[in-house]
Order: structure tokens, then C-alpha cells, then sequence
């Protein structure tokens, strides 16, 4: 009923029955129908032009869809996300919504949606100057309605592409195309389609000069359109939304009472039995880590204590250098005496080379501490720009005593922008999948990093080695936490698990493809932008 009143433009009594449909379906749990009402709703919205409202109910309606693998639903909501960006002036986003909503409707041959979605390209394409491309998308579309008998669609399209021959000024073709869609209108009675109609027209004898049919024309839209849309109706309707949120919030508060009151005990045992699993399997986890942890610390220590040794070593010297130079100043009876002391030229010549000494050491601590800041990040644990190639090369250098001898890192850096995201957390991630790539090598062997554009929106990392590779058989259940024991201990293995759950937080996928023998190779798309 509600869409049957929304294809009306009564959107008042549309409204009302959606927000009750949408309230017994909530009560009952049809998650599936909910995602319907929602994108209903949603469609709703962007008719009146409330567009925050519409893309906030159709997002809502796409995340019900996915989770329930519901093509068709997905495909609608993708639809109504791209009007509605189209409505907003982003041509571009509006294009790639609509090409995935086309994809989804040709796969499951769904014909309605397909034609809708062709109908909405071409509107973008006309927004962009390209007429062609757009009268191609329209008439694919209108003729796909005329095969199934969707009058409604069928006006929609003759009114989308009069107002196209409109721009092209075929004034004749326009009134023709734009006649037959108020005839068809008028006779199923969807007021929308009649005062679309009626602009149009108006607009094309307004061309003509023909001003006294021009001015009819505008009359009729406005009086219709005031029908459909009066600002007593959207006030009535906006009363309707605060209704069923009250009322939604109530009956929610009355459920969860009533669950505390007949379920007290029962969810006592589980979340105590839950607690217990999740305390034993935090204290191997945390084990884990700290064992990980210890492994890099004593790595780190070992590369910082070398350049110590070095810069103690060459300290000792400067103080004998020193001890020198002060007694041959207090010998000398002048500065030429001086410059033939050969005591004096040796600590003098030992002194500056040992400053180089102390010098490279030096930096090569703080290279190192350079890289622990920056691969932990922990004066930047917000969400914002990160260089993917800084975060590589501070994990690469805490790794350095591990690869140093064995191990080739080929680097093949693509041109990518700064990505969003928590940048500790991903340096975490490039941690774990180079560290168990060097751990997949015996022996000698390359590990090879290459970074790529993923599409407009998303770039990879592709983290491959020349190891013992990954059985097929392992592959299925990769990125679940694993525990196995080792004498007394019980070992967690938590990293690709943890590296799986960072990538999903940040919205982004992550691959394996491995064969035993020949290596792995782990693959990391991630979002550019926080959308």
C-alpha cells in the first residue's frame, strides 16, 4: 500500500503506512522486509527532496541487503543511492553506483531494475553534455518498459527524453514524447508523472513562443505539485517519523525489560561461561603477543647496541686523544714546537676520525628509533592520512637483523596517494605479513613488495615471498585464530587473525594465493578515502 500511495505522490498516507509497515516487520524480525521498507522510505524522501533522510535510509536498507545476500534489494539500494547522489551534483559517484546496480539487475536478469538503472544512466550522461550516450541509455530503457507493460516507467522515460530533444531543441519530437507521457499519467493517475509532465511542456512552447499554452502548462505543474508535496504534508509527515521513533523506543525498552526479566538467568551462565572463554583465550593471545613482542625488542636491542659499543669504544678513545693533546699543549714552548709534536698530529688526526665514528653510530640509532616511532605511531591514534610507503619502511628496518643476511627485499613502489586510516595498526599489519614471509624462507630468498592504484578509490600492497608456500588445505581457515600446544605451552598463532580483523575495520580486503614449493603472496586493498 505504501508504495502504491508513494507511485501516487500521496506521500503523506505512503509515509504512514511504511512507518507501519516498517514497525510490525521490526517487531516480527524480518530483517529482509525491513531492508524493503527501508529503501521504500528512502525513495520516499528523495521525491521530497529530503535528501540527507533518503541516502541515510537507503545506506541502512544496502547493509540489510548484503548481509542477507539479497541481489535484488542490493540492487535497488545501490539505484536509489546513485539518484540520489545524481540529484546532489556528483555525476561521477552517481555513474559507478548505478553501473553496480546494472551489473546486479543484468546478472539476475531482473528487467524492471535493469531498465531503471539504464533510465538513470542516461540522466547522468545528459547532466555531463554526452546527448548521445544519454538518448542510447534512455531508449534501451524506455523500450524495456514498453516490452513489460510498466505504463508508470514508461511515462518516465517519455518525459526523460522529451526533456533531452528539449535540449537538443527538436521542439517537435519533445512535444510529441511529452504529450504521450501526460496522456499515460493522467490515465493510471500518478500525480508526479503529471506535474513532470506538465514543466516540461510548459518549457517547450515557452521555446516555441507559444506563451498562452506555456503559461497553462505551468499552472497545471504547480497546482499538481502542490498536491504532492505542500509544506502542511511534510510537516504532517515529519510527525509521522517522530511518532515511530517514540513508539519504536518504547516497544525496544518494553522487549529488553521483559528479556531481563526471562532470561536473567540464563544469560548469568552464558555470559559467565563466555567470560571464562574469553579470559583463556586473551591470556594465550596476550602470551602470544608478549612472546612477539620480546622477539623484536631483543632484535632492536641487539642492531642498537652494536653502534652503543661503537660510540663507547670511540669515547674511550677521545679521552686518551684528549689526555694526549693536553700534554703536549703544556710541553710545547710554541705553536711550531706544537705542530711538530707527533704525539699531539696522532691524537689530533685519531680525534677527528673517531668524531665520524660517533657520527654514523649516531644515526643509525636514531634511524632505528626514527622507525619504532614511526612504525607505532603512537602520537597519531587518529584516523587520518597515512603514507603506506613510510609504514613499509619502518617495519622493514625493525626487521633488518632478521633479513640483513639472508633475505633480498625487492621494492616496486607505485605512484599512491596517502591513504586514511589508524597508521599503527596498519604498520602492524605489514609487520605480521613480512614477518611471516621472512619466516617462510629457509635459508636464502626474496621477499618483494609492490604498491598499486586498486581502481579510482583504493590502492594494494602486495607482500610476496619465495618460500616453503601455504598447503590448499590451510588456506580455507587462514585468518582464524589458531592454538597448539608445545610441551607445557600453549601457542597462539594470532597475527593473520589480527591482520584480518585491522583490514575489515578499515573497510579493505585481504588475499592469500600460495602454493607449497613456490611462496605466497598476501594482497591488501585498502580505501583511500574515510567514506
Amino acid at each position: 500500500l505504501a508504495s502504491v500511495q508513494q507511485s501516487l505522490g500521496n506521500f503523506e498516507q505512503a509515509f504512514s503506512y511504511a512507518f507501519q509497515a516498517l514497525k510490525i516487520l521490526e517487531k516480527v524480525g524480518n530483517q529482509r522486509g525491513v531492508g524493503w521498507c527501508l529503501n521504500g522510505i528512502g525513495t520516499g524522501y528523495h521525491e521530497m527532496g529530503d535528501y540527507q533522510k533518503a541516502i541515510d535510509y537507503q545506506l541502512r536498507s544496502l547493509e540489510i541487503f548484503e548481509k542477507f545476500d539479497e541481489k535484488v534489494g542490493e540492487a535497488r539500494a545501490l539505484c536509489g543511492i546513485g539518484t540520489i547522489y545524481q540529484s546532489l551534483g556528483d555525476a561521477e559517484l552517481a555513474r559507478l553506483y548505478h553501473l553496480k546496480s546494472l551489473d546486479i539487475f543484468r546478472a539476475i536478469n531482473n528487467r524492471i531494475g535493469e531498465a531503471r538503472a539504464l533510465n538513470d544512466l542516461g540522466l547522468i550522461f545528459q547532466s555531463l553534455g554526452d546527448l548521445e550516450q544519454a538518448r542510447s541509455y534512455l531508449e534501451e530503457a524506455r523500450q524495456i518498459r514498453v516490452q513489460i507493460g510498466n505504463r508508470q516507467a514508461e511515462s518516465t522515460s517519455l518525459i526523460n527524453l522529451g526533456k533531452l530533444y528539449l535540449q537538443q531543441e527538436q521542439l517537435e519530437e519533445a512535444l510529441e514524447l511529452l504529450h504521450r507521457a501526460l496522456e499515460i499519467a493522467e490515465a493510471i493517475k500518478v500525480k508526479p508523472r503529471i506535474y513532470q509532465a506538465h514543466q516540461a511542456l510548459s518549457l517547450v512552447y515557452e521555446k516555441y513562443g507559444d506563451l498562452a499554452k506555456a503559461l497553462a502548462h505551468y499552472k497545471a505543474f504547480q497546482e499538481v505539485r502542490d498536491e504532492v508535496s505542500g509544506d502542511e504534508a511534510g510537516a504532517r509527515l515529519r510527525n509521522l517519523q517522530i511518532a515511530f521513533e517514540i513508539e519504536k523506543s518504547q516497544r525496544e525498552a518494553e522487549i529488553t525489560r521483559l528479556r531481563n526479566v526471562e532470561l536473567k538467568e540464563k544469560n548469568e551462565q552464558l555470559e559467565k561461561l563466555l567470560a571464562e572463554l574469553q579470559a583463556t583465550q586473551g591470556q594465550l593471545i596476550q602470551s602470544e603477543k608478549m612472546a612477539a613482542l620480546g622477539s623484536l625488542v631483543a632484535g632492536i636491542a641487539h642492531e642498537i647496541n652494536t653502534p652503543i659499543g661503537a660510540i663507547k669504544s670511540a669515547a674511550d678513545v677521545s679521552g686518551r686523544c684528549i689526555a694526549t693533546i693536553a700534554a703536549s699543549l703544556q710541553r710545547a714552548p710554541s705553536l711550531e714546537a706544537l705542530q711538530q709534536d707527533k704525539q699531539f698530529v696522532r691524537a689530533l688526526k685519531a680525534l677527528e676520525d673517531n668524531n665520524g665514528v660517533s657520527d654514523t653510530a649516531s644515526e643509525r640509532i636514531l634511524k632505528i628509533v626514527k622507525s619504532l616511532k614511526s612504525f607505532t605511531r603512537l602520537d597519531q591514534a587518529e584516523f587520518q592520512k597515512a603514507d603506506l610507503h613510510e609504514g613499509l619502511e619502518s617495519a622493514l628496518t625493525l626487521l633488518e637483523p632478521e633479513l640483513r643476511e639472508r633475505i633480498e627485499v625487492q621494492r616496486a613502489y607505485g605512484d599512491i596517494p596517502l591513504v586514511y586510516c589508524y597508521q599503527g595498526e596498519i604498520n602492524q599489519v605489514f609487520m605480521n605479513l613480512l614477518t611471516n614471509a621472512a619466516e617462510a624462507i629457509k635459508g636464502r630468498g626474496i621477499i618483494s613488495i609492490h604498491t598499486s592504484r586498486s581502481g579510482a578509490r583504493e590502492v594494494a600492497v602486495q607482500i610476496r615471498d619465495n618460500g616453503v608456500g601455504i598447503p590448499e588445505s590451510r588456506l580455507g581457515d587462514l585468518f582464524t585464530p589458531k592454538f597448539s600446544r608445545e610441551g607445557a605451552r600453549v601457542k597462539a598463532g594470532i597475527g593473520l587473525f589480527a591482520s584480518y580483523n585491522i583490514i575489515q575495520k578499515h573497510r579493505g580486503q585481504i588475499t592469500v594465493a600460495s602454493r607449497p614449493g613456490e611462496g605466497s603472496s598476501f594482497t591488501v586493498v585498502l580505501p583511500i578515502t574515510a567514506e
